[in-house]
């Protein structure tokens, strides 16, 4: 298993600064943590945003600061040397596929190889209103997006045909570094969407809303994943942990690692922890970090431990 460390909201363990928090990631790159991701909003209409708070128990108030998620990862890869870089999720669908493709393929060259993007369509129309995009079959599109991305990775010229916008011998350089990008859609668990992973995309960043039953829907992404003719183990199964807490509300993080070993156990090769939510200062951000990569050497050291 790998374990990440996710950096949304991490700036107010530092009174607000967002350049401690590149300090932050290249500790956590140091350290061994496999993964530095982050989080994607455009923007908030603010009846949308209440609403939101009131149904999902959204915790981000609407004066909260989002970082454009690339461009924060572009400031990231120029600080660490190993760890991976994703958006746990990127809204793709409210941008259009040749610059996001052009985005991706450069943080995958400035990072030499490290893009590993989550893909979402988002919750709310307002974000599509805004940025002149169609909110409808905005799923479709998605799968749309990632292969006009792939052929743009990959072919110059380029020529992609879809539903609502296509290219004809276009050269957009530089490709990525990877051969083939990891993309990890986050989706809710169902045949119909995990059928949309294995046609274009290369995992799962699971809702927490949607860990109950988690065990059952790895079951059935790997099954879609062997009926589309992949390899049934190869899907990343990427999930955000948060802490557990004992009654004075202090963070257990003995019991936190229990449940990132169960959730492994079932099937999670990805397991993120967000500072914001584990830490109240930025100074016990490296107790976590270090607890992070103590966890993964436990689960490595008890496979080497079974072969």
């Amino acid at each position: 298993m790998q374990v990440g460390l996710n950096i949304l909201g991490a700036e107010n363990l530092y009174a607000g600064r967002i350049r401690p928090v590149l300090d932050l990631a290249a500790a956590a790159d140091r350290a061994g943590v496999d993964m530095i991701s982050t989080g994607d909003h455009i923007g908030f209409n603010a009846a949308a945003h209440a609403d939101r708070v009131r149904t999902h128990n959204f915790p981000f108030p609407i004066d909260h600061d989002w970082y454009e998620p690339l461009s924060l990862l572009s400031s990231v890869a120029a600080v660490t040397e190993r760890a991976l870089l994703n958006v746990s999720v990127l809204i793709a669908t409210v941008r259009p596929p040749v610059l996001l493709a052009k985005q991706i393929a450069t943080l995958d060259r400035l990072s030499d190889g490290r893009a590993a993007i989550g893909m979402g369509v988002g919750w709310q129309e307002a974000e599509y209103t805004a940025t002149n995009m169609p909110f409808d079959a905005r799923f479709g599109r998605m799968e749309d997006t990632v292969r006009a991305c792939r052929e743009l990775w990959t072919e110059a010229p380029a020529t992609f045909r879809g539903r609502e916008y296509s290219f004809e011998d276009f050269h957009a350089r530089p490709f990525p570094v990877q051969d083939r990008v990891p993309v990890i859609f986050g989706f809710g668990p169902s045949r119909r969407n995990f059928e949309r992973i294995a046609r274009v995309a290369d995992g799962w960043t699971v809702n927490p809303a949607d860990m109950q039953t988690f065990s059952d829907s790895v079951a059935l992404l790997r099954d879609t994943f062997e009926a589309h003719g992949r390899d049934p183990h190869s899907p990343i199964v990427q999930v955000s942990v948060s802490p557990q807490r004992r009654a004075d509300g202090t963070v257990d993080l003995d019991a936190t690692a229990d449940k990132t070993l169960a959730w492994h156990a079932a099937g999670a090769t990805v397991a993120v922890f967000r500072p914001a939510t584990f830490c109240t200062v930025g100074e016990e951000v490296q107790e976590l970090i270090d607890w992070a990569v103590g966890l993964k050497a436990e689960i490595e050291n008890t496979a080497e431990a079974r072969r």
